[in-house]
């Protein structure tokens, strides 16, 4: 809201404030960790790594990724402050009750930027541990205690955040994929967000779910996994910054591995924005502490930290390109993956006014692709309803209503399609849950109107017509429909009224002139008919 004050709806000044959010978090991961680890170069260099990496390109440039650039700014001041609360805390000091508040007021505002943030009071224990050192020799339930608040916030968010999901539809997407089956992506996601670190080849908005993954591939992904746990684990003591950052990596990444699907994306680029800092904390300390002293040394790091952030700058430069605009992104998608379903039905939409046959050909290829998808089935039942088909039209509504039961776009669809193959028993529940579903929508209180008016049903079509009129009061074809009912239905005064106001908003409308003539003429007639 703020933006669209200062730049009105130029995209640039969008992008401009995602940009300056993002440097400012590669400053924040800088003075972060320079704080924490005490080591200038090194965060130096993670801070750059973390700006630069092509990773970044799709939270950056997608200006409805603004939560993670927003949420990451929080997250990375709470740790600057839960840092400060510990120092004092270790210290002695009286005066820790300000750092603590404020790094509660961060964790706040960043669960309402983003709910990824539900992880950082796990990794405020990690810092506990590591570097900061706090570990008690009584136990840990004191340090677990001390950050409630932070846990009774994230159950909160937790539970709210699940319950939006579920009423949005997002769990519903994929519902039929088994347990088995999340465990299996989320376990095969963690390598493949691995690969595409070091190797960030083929890039896209959307990577689709493949539904199952073959088992050699997760009991291989499961065993890498298992084996650098256990090693972290145990090297928690003799090389904690393995420890701290494999651990920072696999947890944060838990909101959105996908054991709860939301969406039909396997991994998305825009997850890795705060898990990845983990990783590459790793590959920053560890070329460091494993490079042996010496004349070699400095040339070394310098060549292998020269060549990552070329390579990284040079491929970011790279992906960037690809988000030129709609046709440019979906079609990038489709020639980097396979069987993406999701891209065809995106190019579908985009293609439709300008190349229908291309778009019909897409629609179709995504059903063919993933017969369960949804939206795919409501496009190409749209596509089918504009081409006279109405029999398919109606076939491919009811399937997307199978899949998304609640769904007042294919409730009207289907009882359009049902009215033109002369179904007139059926046609008309549909149109009344597509008012149930989108009460506010006066376009479906409108055909509603209109068809129970049809029905013999006046005085409901009436009720449904004035709605639609007080809900867009400045539409023409409104105020002529509920006008032309009234009229016939004897009420003049008011019909005459309505149309009067049709004109006043479509002076050349013919309709609204002939109807308001017609209900003149009536209320003449009435007129002289009473008189005495």
């Amino acid at each position: 809201m703020l933006d669209s004050e200062i730049y009105g709806l130029h995209p640039w000044g969008f992008h401009l404030t995602n940009v300056l959010l993002h440097a400012l978090n590669a400053v924040l991961v800088f003075l972060v960790f320079r704080k924490l680890m005490g080591n200038d170069v090194r965060s130096l260099i993670l801070a750059f790594l973390f700006a630069l990496h092509p990773l970044r390109v799709e939270s950056v440039t997608w200006i409805s990724e603004r939560k993670d650039v927003l949420s990451a700014m929080f997250w990375l001041l709470a740790m600057c402050a839960y840092a400060g609360f510990a120092e004092r805390r270790k210290s002695g000091s009286r005066n820790w009750k300000a750092p603590y508040l404020l790094a509660l007021l961060f964790f706040g505002m960043g669960l309402m930027s983003k709910t990824m943030l539900v992880t950082l009071p796990f990794v405020f224990l990690m810092l506990d541990h590591w570097p900061l050192k706090r570990s008690p020799s009584s136990g840990w339930s004191k340090l677990v205690i001390e950050k409630v608040p932070f846990f009774l916030l994230t159950v909160a968010v937790s539970i709210v955040e699940y319950i939006a999901q579920r009423d949005s539809g997002a769990l519903g997407e994929m519902s039929h994929l088994t347990a088995a089956d999340r465990l299996e992506n989320a376990v095969v996601s963690y390598v493949r967000y691995i690969g595409k670190f070091f190797w960030p080849e083929n890039l896209c908005v959307l990577y689709p779910h493949p539904g199952h993954w073959p088992m050699l591939t997760v009991f291989l992904s499961g065993l890498a996994i298992a084996a650098i746990s256990i090693f972290a684990w145990r090297s928690r003591e003799t090389a904690p910054y393995l420890f701290f950052g494999w651990f920072w990596f696999l947890g944060t990444f838990v909101p959105v591995i996908n054991l709860i699907q939301l969406g039909s994306q396997s991994i998305a680029d825009r997850y890795t924005y705060v898990p990845m800092i983990g990783f590459a904390f790793i590959l920053v300390w560890g070329i460091a502490e494993l490079t042996q002293p010496g004349r070699f040394r400095v040339w070394i790091i310098s060549t292998a930290v020269t060549a990552a952030l070329g390579g990284c700058f040079l491929m970011t430069r790279y992906e960037i390109r690809f988000w030129k605009d709609d046709l440019t992104l979906w079609n990038h998608a489709l020639a980097v993956t396979e069987n993406n379903y999701a891209a065809h039905d995106c190019l579908g939409g985009l293609l439709r006014d300008a190349q229908p046959d291309e778009s019909f050909a897409h629609l179709q290829e995504a059903v063919r692709i993933n017969p369960d998808y949804a939206d795919a089935q409501r496009s190409l039942a749209a596509e089918l309803f504009d081409r006279g088909r109405f029999e398919e039209a109606a076939a491919h509504y009811q399937k997307s209503l199978e899949l998304d039961p609640v769904c007042a776009w294919a409730e009207t669809g289907l009882g359009l399609a049902l009215y033109r193959i002369g179904k007139s028993d059926e046609y008309l529940p549909h149109l009344e849950k597509a008012v149930q579903y989108e009460p506010d929508n006066a376009g479906r209180q409108d055909l509603l109107g209109i068809a129970l008016y049809e029905k013999q049903k006046p005085a409901d079509a009436i009720d449904h017509l004035r709605k639609a009129v007080l809900l867009e009061p400045k539409n023409a074809k409104y105020q002529v429909d509920l006008g032309t009912a009234l009229s016939e239905q004897g009420q003049l005064d008011e019909a005459i009224t309505c149309l009067q106001a049709a004109l006043q908003i479509q002076p050349d409308s013919v309709n609204a002139r002939q109807s308001l003539e017609t209900a003149i003429e009536l209320k003449k007639q009435r007129q002289s008919t009473n008189a005495p």
